[in-house]
């Protein structure tokens, strides 16, 4: 447990070197985490036995004015060729929110209009239009987002409240994503393409219903 934790907080915190000894037997044990890539090697790890349908992790990072002070953010994301969606999400680079937050759906909104907005302009998909669960099919993401006052929806800080961060996440995400698309057209089409065939699937299965 403090193995798994210690690990998650190295690739929160690019650079940062943590050591874990187990002095209970003899010789002891130790552990050392730092990972210089952060949350893009996060997602190698997260994906490390999934068939990936793009190399390199997509890295988005930017910050955006807020009311309450900046608000920064840093998100990688690779798709596999899976059918689960795996994102996790964070505050001030080691609070984890399980249950999402502002950061979350402001992401899910940027990343559902870019990729649609880049597969109708390329005519990747057939008859059905492709929604926000199906481009999701396949996703490993993390998000870190920091702000200087966070609000939780409760003590356990699973859910980020903040409303100023659902706007600068999306404004970012779409923007770099959009980017990315359109220098990277081989990885778009893949995406794109999986994201296609998922939206037809859930039509046939509808229909079979």
């Amino acid at each position: 447990t403090l193995a798994q934790r210690l690990r998650e907080l190295a690739f929160l915190n690019k650079g940062l070197k943590i050591t874990l000894t187990d002095e209970r037997e003899e010789p002891e044990k130790v552990a050392e985490f730092l990972y210089s890539g952060g949350i893009a090697e996060f997602i190698r790890h997260l994906n490390k036995s999934k068939s990936v349908l793009h190399e390199q992790p997509i890295y988005i990072e930017g910050e955006k004015p807020g009311p309450s002070g900046t608000v920064a953010m840093e998100i990688a994301l690779q798709y596999n060729d899976g059918y689960n969606e795996n994102v996790r999400c964070y505050t001030n680079n080691n609070i984890p929110n399980p249950d999402g937050g502002t950061h979350l759906s402001g992401f899910r909104s940027a990343m559902t209009r870019a990729l649609n907005n880049y597969g109708k302009k390329e005519n990747l998909f057939k008859e059905v239009e492709p929604t926000g669960d199906d481009f999701r099919e396949g996703l490993t993401a993390v998000i870190n987002v920091n702000i200087p006052d966070p609000q939780f929806q409760s003590q356990n800080k699973t859910k980020l409240l903040n409303v100023e961060v659902e706007g600068a996440v999306s404004s970012i995400t779409y923007d770099v994503l959009t980017k990315y698309l359109e220098e990277h057209p081989a990885n778009a089409k893949r995406i794109c393409q999986k994201a296609s065939l998922a939206a037809e699937a859930r039509e046939a299965a509808r229909k079979q219903r």
